[in-house]
């Protein structure tokens, strides 16, 4: 199985290349957004690396806090056509508000670089915990899907589809609560019967409706659960091989392979979640939250928090990075330098509407 290369980048997913402009509708809740930049903020350790740049956990200057900085390069994104992508994950991170999904503090850009200061998540990637554990009882799966059904509810009751579903962009917090993280391939404006056609996502967990090209919807997102949730419980996704081209016949082909030990409940779950057809699939939220396989969670309590979690990451401190791959955290830790842009390059290369500055 393939290991992306950071908490917030989608390094493995592929991508149809989608040309547009900035989304200059993301606005800005600013204060002062001009007062902000980078060397108000000090860079503490490296957390990950993908296609476009870097993540570092870092401390602002003036109040030691920490936070996860995003920093992406404006030429590979517009050497990829991301534009629009970066405007989408922007506005999501900086207009929604859930206790599942990441939020956004601060953004700011350079000539060169765009910044996104969000929540650090000491807890890590889930990918970490699942790879130390091999996989998960039944019972931590279930808190975890429910905690992730919650977060995709948020999302496309906003009219967006995550479309990136796995463990290496799920984190979890100081007591163990998931938070969903990087929204780069999410899309934006999905009315009824709209279909969004861009090939995208990360290959173990593509839907049979991406993989033919037919056109998606939000469907899309409750098949990658029931990937990530057979993932849980035998530490692979359901349809895995090194080799893709057979990994994509079985996902259009075979039905998954359930284990003797997952429940009754949990094997109608995954049948139905991974259904290829998706006007047949479990694809509605309250259905998913009616099936046996959720019975005993409370709702209520669940989407407020309040929902006790069956694992706590050992978390020593604020700042503690012991939950994420040392592969990143043991390498040196700064951010590179920036190219040199003429000026009139400069004033063409600023991104309208990016800046942000969270409310108080």
């Amino acid at each position: 199985m393939g290991k992306c290369l950071s908490c917030c980048f989608h390094d493995q997913a592929v991508q149809q290349p989608l040309i547009a402009p900035f989304d200059a509708s993301c606005t800005s809740s600013s204060i002062d957004p001009s007062s902000l930049g980078p060397s108000d903020f000090i860079i503490e350790k490296l957390l990950g690396k993908g296609t476009f740049g870097k993540v570092f956990l870092v401390c602002k200057k003036d109040t030691g806090a920490p936070y996860a900085m995003k920093v992406l390069k404006k030429t590979a994104i517009a050497k990829r056509n991301q534009r629009m992508h970066t405007a989408t994950e922007r506005e999501i991170l900086g207009s929604l508000r859930s206790p599942f999904l990441v939020q956004l503090h601060f953004a700011f850009q350079t000539a060169e670089k765009l910044y996104m200061v969000m929540d650090y998540v000491p807890g890590g990637e889930l990918f970490f915990h699942l790879k130390h554990s091999g996989r998960f009882t039944e019972p931590r799966t279930r808190f975890y899907a429910a905690e992730i059904l919650v977060a995709l509810e948020t999302l496309h009751a906003n009219g967006f589809i995550y479309r990136d579903l796995k463990p290496e962009n799920i984190l979890l917090d100081v007591e163990g609560h998931i938070k969903l993280s990087d929204f780069g391939l999410s899309k934006k404006g999905m009315e009824a019967n709209f279909k969004a056609y861009t090939f995208c996502g990360t290959p173990e967990y593509l839907a049979p409706e991406i993989l033919n090209g037919e056109g998606h919807d939000s469907a899309v997102d409750f098949w990658s659960l029931g990937a990530l949730v057979y993932e849980m419980m035998t530490g692979f996704p359901p349809f895995y091989s090194k080799n893709r081209a057979e990994m994509f016949e079985s996902i259009l082909n075979r039905p998954p392979d359930l284990k003797s030990y997952f429940s009754p409940e949990l094997s109608d779950l995954l049948l139905r979640l991974l259904e290829v057809n998706p006007k047949h699939r479990l694809a509605s939220h309250k259905e998913v939250r009616r099936h046996p396989f959720f019975c005993d969670v409370d709702w209520t309590r669940l989407v407020h928090g309040e929902v006790k979690p069956l694992f706590c990451p050992r978390i020593s401190g604020a700042k503690d990075t012991a939950n994420f791959d040392r592969a990143f955290t043991d390498e040196k830790a700064a951010d590179s330098p920036a190219e040199s842009l003429a000026s009139e390059a400069k004033a063409a290369n600023q991104y309208q509407g990016f800046t942000y500055t969270e409310q108080l």
